[in-house]
């Protein structure tokens, strides 16, 4: 009996390090097919880098791990794809740690944004940082829950340090990030978000200018827009330090008794025109529903962006010339993939110098409609994009170019053997011949 006893204690100690440590993971392989050099829009856009504008064949695997206390966890999470059409066929995704209580989540490494208004808005609900791009490696600390503090309004916040390690014209460029929004409750029905971000591109070594400004005073004056003049052999800049971006969100969302609205409105800004909504009425109107009686239609949404004003091309605090800079040229983009909005147009294969930028377009009128749906075990979604490019200010396109893309996705979701997709898209241009692809997805999580 004595012998038994710390067994029984050893098998009751295993058990609850069982209850408090959960793992998951999720591995996904598709196989598309063009009848171009290149898949149509839909197909690869928005895919955090793991399917490329020539890919054939993409694979990922994710595993998490999670480690519950009792009022808080810790999880940590590796994702990785392989793809063909690139140079770097095998890159992580996912590699990251993160604490999560109540108030706060604390992210260390590079994690996927979670997918908002179920996958179809053209931004992820964000001008800025969309799923275009594989995720930044950095350090976020945010709001896990925004903090109360009357019954009507919350506040949110966020603060972040990331790198762009990629091979770009600023080598080891930094990106300071922060967020604040109020939430404003009036009642079970009625929210309104009003949210402030910004980011700013900073530091880093130039291959003309040298070591850019990277200490603690640099940081402070890039933590609040403080005009700092630099002066290089050619040009004396006088604005504030470091590549400003930032952008308002104004969200209506009610509750009413088919389902649920979101109206918004996303208000990008690089310079203080932007700030005084000069360049009005640029950014995103979107509506968003989604129904009560989900049977037929989940979800849908449309929303008409415009690039096209940027403060007009006047002298002073005009021309924004939106994810461009004059001194970190590589622009608002990481591995030549957009980080935000992924209708402004780059093209990779430019080499950059001190005179150029990979950003061909930055200047669109689009509309986008997108509808998801259920019916027994399958799920569909359908994009349809109108998409106007103008080129930008300095390199007007000759001919407006103007394209139609369009996805359709159809998912067969089994009871223990996975999810079956069946996945099309078609691009129609005035400039270019008709593009149609179109693949077969397998997705499996445990």
């Amino acid at each position: 009996m004595k012998k038994s006893i710390p067994c029984l204690l050893l098998l009751l100690s295993l058990s609850l390090h069982a209850q408090q440590f959960e793992y998951s993971g999720n591995v996904e392989v598709i196989g598309l097919i063009s009848n171009n050099d290149q898949l149509p829009f839909w197909l690869y856009t928005n895919s955090s880098s793991a399917i490329n504008s020539e890919t054939n064949f993409s694979g990922t695997a994710l595993v998490t791990g999670t480690y519950n206390f009792e009022a808080s966890f810790i999880e940590a999470g590796i994702a990785g794809f392989y793809r063909d059409g690139r140079d770097n066929e095998l890159q992580r995704r996912d590699l990251y740690v993160r604490f999560q209580n109540n108030w706060l989540k604390a992210t260390i490494g590079a994690k996927k944004q979670d997918t908002k208004e179920d996958g179809l808005s053209v931004t992820n609900k964000n001008f800025l940082w969309s799923q275009n791009a594989r995720p930044l490696p950095g350090l976020i600390l945010e709001a896990n829950n925004p903090i109360k503090i009357s019954e009507i309004f919350e506040v949110d916040w966020g603060i972040a340090h990331y790198s762009l390690n990629d091979d770009r014209f600023v080598d080891n460029t930094r990106v300071h990030y922060k967020r604040v929004g109020l939430i404003t409750t009036f009642n079970e029905k009625h929210k309104l978000t009003a949210q402030l971000q910004h980011f700013v591109q900073w530091g880093g070594t130039s291959p003309v200018e040298g070591q850019l400004p990277n200490d603690f005073e640099a940081f402070v004056d890039v933590f609040f827009a403080k005009k700092r003049p630099f002066v290089t052999e050619d040009i004396t800049y006088n604005n504030a330090l470091g590549n400003h971006l930032g952008s308002f969100l104004l969200d209506y969302e009610f509750t009413g008794g088919v389902g649920i609205f979101s109206v918004y409105h996303e208000h990008p800004f690089e310079d203080g025109s932007g700030t005084r909504w000069a360049n009005f009425p640029d950014g995103v109107w979107g509506v968003f529903f989604a129904p009560e009686n989900k049977k037929i239609i989940a979800s849908a949404l449309y929303e008409f962006i415009d690039t096209s004003s940027q403060s007009g091309t006047g002298v002073g605090s005009g021309f924004d010339n939106y994810f461009s800079n004059n001194l970190y040229r590589s622009g608002w983009t990481y591995e030549r993939n957009t980080i935000g909005m992924p209708f402004i147009l780059v093209d990779p294969s430019i080499v950059i110098t001190d005179t150029n930028t990979p950003i061909i377009s930055n200047r669109a009128k689009i509309h986008h409609f997108g509808v998801t749906g259920i019916v027994k075990n399958f799920e569909w979604m359908l994009k349809s994009t109108f998409a106007t490019h103008l080129g930008t200010y300095n390199n007007p396109f000759d001919s407006s170019l103007k394209n139609w893309h369009n996805y359709l996705a159809v998912s067969y979701k089994t009871n223990k053997h996975g999810i079956f997709t069946a996945i099309t898209g078609a691009d129609v241009s005035n400039l270019t011949d008709t593009n149609i692809g179109g693949g077969l997805q397998y997705s499996y999580s445990f």
